[in-house]
This record gives C-alpha cells, structure tokens and sequence, in this order.
C-alpha cells in the first residue's frame, strides 16, 4: 500500500503550479487506504455469545485459530483468568482491535515459544519470546504495541512502533541473534531501559529513551558480530533527567565470556549535564571493540568515560583509529577545568595505551587536549579536531542527514563556504534529497506509524523539491484516508495530541467540530498546522536540538510570526552563527 500526495493546501498558487498538475494527479490516484487484515477469530466480552470463530478467553481463540491463523482482541473483553499464555501455534497473528488504542485492551501476559509470530497494537503487562538457551522462537514481529517488560530470547526478529514503560532485555547465548530494535519509544524508570546480552548483531536504531538521571538507557554486554555484522546502536534519541547524577546513556562492558564488537553511530544523548554519555568498563577489555563516530556529547557530564581493569588494553576508536571511525563527535558542550567526574573524555584505570579521538567537534579556539582527563597510563590523541569549517559542516551532516560525513565530503562544502555563505550551504543540505527523504521518512512514522514506502517515500522527495513545503506535506498525511482509518480517537482530538502534544479542552473540540463542514480535513489540518501554537512548539524545538538550548517564548516570536514555512525556518537556524559556533 502506498501513500502518495493528493492535494496542496496554499492561499497562493505560483505560475508553476499548472506544469506540476498532471504529475501531481498521478500522484492523487495512487492514495489508498491501509485496511486492517480480516480476522480469522475473535476474542470478545462475556456478554457476546460464544461460537467457533467467537470466544472469551484469548487461550481458547489460539488453539482455534492454528498456525498461521489470526486473533483479534475486541475492546471491552476480559483477559484470562489463568496467565501467562503460552503460544506455540507458527505464523499466527494475534492483534487488540486496530480501531481501538491498546490501553483500552484487556492486559495480557505472553509467552512466545513459536516461529513467525506477530503480535500487534496489544497491552501486554510481559511478554516473553523464546526460552533460556534454547531458540524456541525467531523471525517474529511486535509492533505498535503497549508493554510494560520484555523479554527476549529469539532470533532475528523486529521490535517497532512499540511503547515500552517498563524494561526490555535481549539476551542470546552469543552465537544468535540479530533483532532490529527500531522506532520504538522507552519511557520509564527503571535502572535499565533496554539492555543487550550476548546478543550479536543486535541493530538498535530510531528509538527514543526518556528515563531518570540514574538510569542507564542502553547496555550492551558481550554483543558481537552475527555473519560480520557487528552490533549497531544509530540514530537513537537519549534524554535522561530529574535528581541524581549517575546515569549512562550507554553503557558497554565486556566480561571476558565472549567479545564484544559495536559501532554507536550518530546518537544524541542528553543527561540533562548529571551524567556520561558513554560508559566503556571494566573485566575482560581486551576483547571488546567500539566504533564511535558522529554523537552528539551536549549537555553531559562526562562525554565519554574509559574505564579499564588496569592491565589490559581494548580498542576504541572515537575517530581516525583502527577501526576506521571518521569521528564527528559533538564535545562542544564541554567546559575547563576538568576531573575525573568531569570532561569530554574520561580515561582511568590505565586500560586504553592509545585511545583515538582524531576528527572531533571541540569548542573552538581551545586545545582539545585540555578538555580530556587521563588518570595514569595511557594517552587519548585527539589532534587534529576538525576545524571550524569542517565543524559546521559535520555538525549538519550529523544534525540532518544522520550520519557522518568522510573529510571528503566535508572539505567539499568547505570549499562552498569560501565562495557564499553558511546559510547557503545550510539550505543546501537541509534541502538534499537525501534530507528530504529523510523528513518525508518521520511523517510516515510520527503519522502512519509505518515505515515509508518506496514509491510514496520518492513522490513526497519529489513534492518538496519542486516547490512543496513541509505544511502542505503534513496536511496531505493528516487527511489522508491512510490516517483517518488508523487513529483512535476523534479527528479534531487526534490533531491536539499528534501536532500539539496535549489533549484538547471541550472548547477547542466543539470549535473545530463546527468547522468540518466547511473546511474538511484537509483544512482542519491546515488550520492547526499553521497555528501560532503549532509553529511556537516547532521553533522551539529547533533550537532545543540545533543550538542546546531553550529560548524564552518572547525572543521566539519574530520567527514564528514570519511567513518563513518549516523548512526555511530550520535553514535559518542551521545557517546561523550560534549553530557555527555550537552546534
């Protein structure tokens, strides 16, 4: 199924809108409707009698349903009495009602013991997937549920679009492995909100990871490589905030019964200025290997802690070392004097001869030496740091497309900056098809909640680069037949909480109820999307994530009053001289 633009929302029409129509309409007859699949059974409240494809207990409906059948759970049935239920049935689907919100689903306890087993949009208080030592499960899919704990044993299966408030733990036996972890949202305050064991090959990526300034977000424990493909933690989203100052963003620690390979690539982690971004420690360093390339290190304590069992030495190679990182990690948040509790980069207990740390982002002007701590042995070589130029354009590299860019491509750009100006390369990028694909990619997920698909994914590029803009963009998802048949709650509502981020009053609700008429979707859309609410949230967040910090609403105003649309207005940011200096 493909989504694919449809219409354009704009008070003015340029002269080149009539060259772009018969293209544009192509795109308009390929719009459809994601249905749900049918169900084969059903489980459903007390009060409904019972048949062969109708039962009360979820129990009863797998045994009916087989291998390869499908379970739907309806709002309002009652979960058994007798949990966790153990599935054994292969290829079977088990789904709560897609028109409805998990939440409002009966609350289950599973335990998957199965191959090819997809579970979606469930309240599941736990869920377990395979057994200890044994690899009873693999290839499964989760996906759009609510979970409080998982547990996972299985093999090559994918997590998405979940929200987790409770932890999730991965664990192999380290020769399998192989999950995709990706887009799903961690909040909670548990110790440890993800934690990886011996399981190699695990690929973390997207997710977001809200949790307590005493908790680590991520730990990885003896996790390798699966047929060469070494653990991956990318793109992921870290804020860890409230009292104490303990917490790790990620943690990566080797015990001596395996080895450990990760590449942690292009993440942003916050701990709110408490705590360490990075944590590398202690037993067995000798066989643990981190390729660190293209963080973002603001607003942390420590940057990155090294920490060793004294005799030993390990690989970790933040830029420029043996394991080919290109560096791009963003220390410009950090500040002199240093300490052992406090520096872009922390190295202790004599573990590391030579750590790399070549091709960084440091503050501009100062020695990058001087904001590295080493206590005892061993060195971190940290010239050169990028210059300020190859600093800007690496930070919108690692800001908008995600990745790092190769001192190649930086010194392309660089060689732009000496002919025009920051903004002109800002814009540039921001407006690459790579970035475009990029943005087009977050409204499948934020709105669809689905991956993009190819031929949508290359109209909408297609849309923006021709003169569409990010509005009209989000108004044709938010209208769209794809959106109307998945959200759970009324139009006008779901516009509050997936553009505003809050539940709308009776008020605001009846106002806009009384404008369907008239407007349609698509103008309810437009009317929210381009409201002084919505634009004040969307510049703020601008500047929480380009520049680090959060400007008072006042000093937002001129911007968010301009008739810049979104994407000119993210230029503006990143072509500033704040974002050179400090992004």
């Amino acid at each position: 199924m493909t989504l694919l633009p449809n219409h354009v929302h704009s008070s003015r029409r340029s002269s080149r809108a009539g060259a772009r129509r018969g293209a544009f309409r192509l795109c308009v007859e390929r719009l459809e409707t994601r249905l749900a699949p049918a169900a084969n059974v059903f489980v459903v409240p007390v009060s409904q009698p019972t048949d062969t494809t109708h039962f009360h207990e979820l129990l009863d409906a797998i045994n009916a349903a087989g291998p390869s059948g499908t379970v739907t759970i309806e709002p309002a049935a009652s979960p058994d009495a007798v949990q966790p239920i153990t599935v054994t049935k292969n290829f079977i689907t088990i789904q709560g009602d897609p028109n409805v919100p998990a939440t409002t689903l009966p609350a289950y306890q599973l335990s998957i013991q199965a191959t090819d087993v997809k579970l979606t949009n469930l309240n599941l208080t736990s869920v377990v997937l395979g057994a200890s030592g044994v690899l009873k499960s693999a290839i499964n899919t989760v996906t759009r549920c609510l979970i409080t704990n998982l547990t996972a044993f299985d093999a090559g299966s994918t997590y998405s679009f979940n929200a987790i408030n409770g932890s999730a733990n991965f664990t192999r036996d380290g020769q399998t492995g192989g999950d995709i972890i990706t887009n799903n949202t961690f909040t909670s305050d548990a110790i440890t909100l993800l934690s990886l064991t011996a399981a190699p090959g695990t690929v973390v990526t997207q997710n977001t990871f809200f949790g307590p300034a005493s908790s680590t977000a991520i730990d990885v424990l003896n996790c390798g490589k699966l047929n060469n493909s070494p653990t991956l933690i990318a793109n992921n989203t870290i804020l860890l905030t409230g009292p104490g100052n303990t917490g790790d963003g990620i943690a990566a620690h080797q015990d001596g019964t395996s080895i450990t390979f990760v590449k942690i690539l292009n993440n942003t982690i916050n701990t709110n200025g408490q705590g360490t971004g990075l944590h590398v420690f202690q037993f067995d360093i000798t066989r643990i290997s981190l390729l660190v390339q293209g963080n973002d290190f603001h607003n942390n304590k420590i940057g990155v802690f090294l920490v060793g069992d004294g005799t030993t030495t390990a690989t970790v190679d933040l830029g420029g070392g043996d394991l080919l990182s290109l560096g791009g990690n963003d220390f410009r948040g950090f500040s002199r004097p240093v300490s052992l509790s406090s520096a872009a980069i922390v190295q202790t207990q004599a573990p590391f001869a030579a750590t790399n740390a070549i091709q960084n982002i440091f503050p501009s002007g100062i020695e990058p030496f001087s904001f590295v701590f080493v206590n005892g042995q061993g060195t971190v070589a940290v010239d050169p740091a990028l210059s300020d130029q190859r600093a800007f354009v690496q930070s919108l590299y690692n800001e908008v497309l995600g990745r790092s860019g190769s001192l190649a491509e930086l010194d392309a750009w660089v060689n732009v900056l000496k002919t025009s100006s920051q903004a002109v390369v800002a814009n540039a990028i921001l407006r690459s098809p790579e970035s475009l694909g990029r943005i087009v990619d977050s409204f499948y997920i934020r709105f669809l909640n689905r991956a993009s698909d190819a031929a949508g994914r290359a109209a909408w590029i297609n849309f923006l680069q021709h003169g569409g803009t990010e509005e009209q963009l989000q108004v044709a998802f938010l209208s769209s037949p794809e959106y109307l048949s998945h959200i759970n709650t009324e139009y006008v509502q779901s516009l509050f909480i997936n553009l505003l981020g809050h539940a709308a009053d009776p008020v605001g609700v009846a106002f806009w109820n009384s404008k369907i008429q008239t407007l349609g979707f698509a103008g309810i859309a437009s009317g929210f999307v381009n409201s002084p609410e919505y634009r004040l949230d969307t510049v703020r967040a601008l500047f929480q994530t380009f520049l680090h910090r959060t400007p008072s609403d006042t000093s937002l105003q001129p911007l968010v009053n301009s008739s810049l649309d979104e994407l000119s207005l993210e230029a503006t940011v990143l072509g500033s001289p704040e974002f050179f200096a400090n992004g």
